[in-house]
């Protein structure tokens, strides 16, 4: 009986780090990355900007941009106000080049 015992014993102690190693090395859930690129001088330098909230925002690759200290921020959610100009945004008033 004392030998079952022991046996018993040992599978459970062999059988907690074995688990918990398991447990490490299960695949965790998927997670996925936004890469956002802010927009280029060169767009900056030639696209009217949207004011809001007493910045110039840029709308580029489907996000507003605007610039907070030395880097680039985006709104995670649109607001409301440059949803409506978003409508707009190609129809703006700039230099126009006819032949």
């Amino acid at each position: 009986m004392n030998r079952s015992i022991a046996v018993a014993t040992k599978v459970v102690l062999l059988g907690v780090p074995v688990a918990a190693m398991l447990a490490l090395a299960a695949p965790r859930n998927a997670q996925a990355q936004l890469v956002l690129t802010p927009p280029p001088p060169a767009y900056v330098a030639i696209t009217p900007p949207e004011y809001y909230r007493g910045h110039p925002t840029y709308y580029y690759h489907n996000s507003w941009y605007y610039r907070n200290g030395g880097g680039w921020n985006y709104y995670r959610t649109e607001p409301g106000y440059l949803h409506d100009r978003r409508g707009h945004w190609g129809n703006r008033q700039g230099y126009r080049y006819h032949r």
